[in-house]
């Protein structure tokens, strides 16, 4: 999969008449391409360069006799990019592909191996790669300037051909150097790929959830599996609250020790100063003092009586991973009819409507609560589905990467649309840590990437001997399967099923597997 990369972000550096002088390739999905320093004085200064037929800017130019290559800027491409390192062993193999034979319009292919590194008086006594070309493969020659040097070792571009060295073999110009002169290429050999910025969902789901939040006392309800993005989109919530000059406040049920969960009056206690440590109010709490008051009914007063006032703004709190709080029957009976409590009294409380609920949660089963105190039949819920072939591919040019349409079907294949494990195959890719065949072929496996997620999964049904029978039968079974209506929904709050009318099936191909070799199946 790599060396496709390297092919399809190698293009042929022109005139503005179109005679090909040389090489270069893409290192950033903004355009960012590296070539030779003599390649664009050949064709005549930087200004008549012309990559797919247009002009570029010049980012940096360097000298012939010295540090021997050129960054320019195509500013229009929105493509892949060639992975970078400075790592090399001698005696790696190395592959190239150059331009400017007319037998080979599509570029030509070059095998070889990388023998050392030395200082060259020709250019300027800086480090140069020396490149042995194998005796079968095509020889560097004209055109070839600006090619990139791709370690097959690491699957890393790790210097650009400069020069020949006799007939076989070549000289380069190591990324090192490249660093040297030029420190922004820091940032493509150690990439970072963030996604707090990247958008999963399209306008039109944000934008309903913009919009409920807006409102006095807004609830909000996002049920989705384990590790299906419920915490990212809590983040994205409580972002766009801040920009609107709310306050906003992320609470994680997971995160305090259990025996916060010994009794109510413990807990309650820990999620009113923790809310007030994260607005910094926690060195004017009001003094702890008897109160014949419940403790429900003193967490509602210091959120009325002290918080809310103190802030004077709207309150945004997102409560993510609530069902943690479920296996502690005293504190569910209690907290839940709390939030529904406060939503309702947003409509006759004017301090109450400054207060607004995010809470995120996978499964409502056996909540030990009457309906008409839950808080999960009011407010908006929100569904998170799975991603899209255009969401996907939205990722894949988020983390730069280039896959064909076979292997596409493929990865979806296995992930079918699931966030997380999409995710972390892209991630794990743009990494090169693991190319997609070598992933797709350990995934279902205690080898692959998904260990931790898989095990999880295989705990919780272990759990429940209902519903891992329910399972056995739906991976034994080579088409969607009808099995008993509560069952099926648990799988699927568990995310391990997807429905087909009204029966199911696996959500996708690697819990297929994963769970077939758990159950002993052929």
């Amino acid at each position: 999969m790599r060396w496709d990369l390297i092919k399809t972000c190698t293009v042929a550096i022109s005139t503005p008449e179109g005679e090909i002088r040389g090489t270069g390739f893409f290192i950033s999905s903004e355009g960012y391409l590296l070539t030779c320093a003599h390649v664009v004085e050949d064709v005549g200064g930087w200004d008549q360069v012309r990559v797919n037929g247009e002009a570029v800017e010049l980012i940096y130019l360097g000298d012939r006799t010295s540090d021997d290559f050129a960054v320019l800027r195509l500013s229009s491409y929105q493509g892949a990019s060639i992975p970078l390192s400075l790592d090399f062993q001698p005696m790696d193999r190395f592959l190239s592909i150059g331009y400017g034979r007319p037998d080979f319009p599509q570029g030509a292919s070059i095998d070889g191996t990388i023998t050392d590194i030395n200082r060259h008086s020709e250019f300027g006594n800086l480090s140069m790669l020396r490149l042995r070309v194998e005796a079968n493969s095509q020889q560097v020659q004209g055109g070839y300037s600006g090619s990139p040097v791709f370690n097959a070792a690491n699957q890393r571009v790790i210097g650009i051909i400069a020069a020949y060295d006799n007939t076989e073999g070549a000289l380069a110009v190591p990324l090192v150097t490249v660093q040297e002169r030029w420190s922004d290429l820091e940032k493509w050999l150690n990439p970072s790929y963030s996604d707090e910025d990247f958008p999963f969902f399209d306008s039109t789901f944000y934008s309903n959830c913009y919009r409920e939040l807006n409102k006095q006392g807004a609830l909000i309800r996002v049920k989705a599996p384990l590790q299906w993005g419920k915490t990212y989109l809590i983040k994205n919530i409580l972002d766009y609250a801040t920009k609107q000059g709310y306050k906003a406040v992320r609470v994680d049920f997971q995160e305090p020790e259990t025996t916060i969960f010994d009794s109510l009056e413990n807990f309650l206690q820990w999620f009113c100063i923790k809310i007030a440590e994260e607005l910094n109010l926690s060195d004017s709490l009001p003094e702890s003092r008897q109160s014949p008051l419940g403790a429900n009914s003193r967490c509602t007063n210091f959120f009325e009586k002290f918080l809310l006032p103190a802030i004077n703004s709207p309150l945004v709190l997102g409560l993510d991973n609530l069902d943690w709080i479920f296996t502690y029957e005293q504190i569910t009976r209690n907290f839940l009819p709390l939030l529904r409590t406060w939503h309702e009294k947003a409509t006759t409380s004017i301090i109450s409507r400054n207060l607004r609920l995010v809470i995120a949660y996978s499964k409502e089963d056996f909540i030990p609560i009457d309906r008409n105190h839950s808080p999960f039949n009011v407010g908006l819920e929100v569904s998170i589905p799975e991603l899209s072939q255009v969401q996907v591919k939205n990722l894949l040019h988020h983390y730069q990467l280039s896959l064909s349409e076979e292997q596409f079907q493929q990865l979806g294949a296995m992930m079918n649309g699931h966030p997380y494990l999409i995710r972390v195959a892209l991630k794990t890719m743009a990494l090169h840590e693991l190319t997609l065949t070598r992933l797709l072929e350990i995934a279902p496996t205690e080898e692959g990437l998904y260990r931790t997620h898989l095990l999880r999964l295989w705990s919780m049904l272990q759990e429940n001997p209902g519903l891992l029978e329910a399972m056995r039968s739906i991976v034994a079974a080579n088409i969607p399967v009808r099995i008993d209506a509560e069952k099926a929904s648990k799988l699927r709050d568990m995310g391990l099923v997807k429905y087909v009318g009204s029966s199911v099936q696996p959500l996708c191909n690697l819990y297929r597997l994963y769970f077939r070799d758990r159950f002993g199946m052929q």
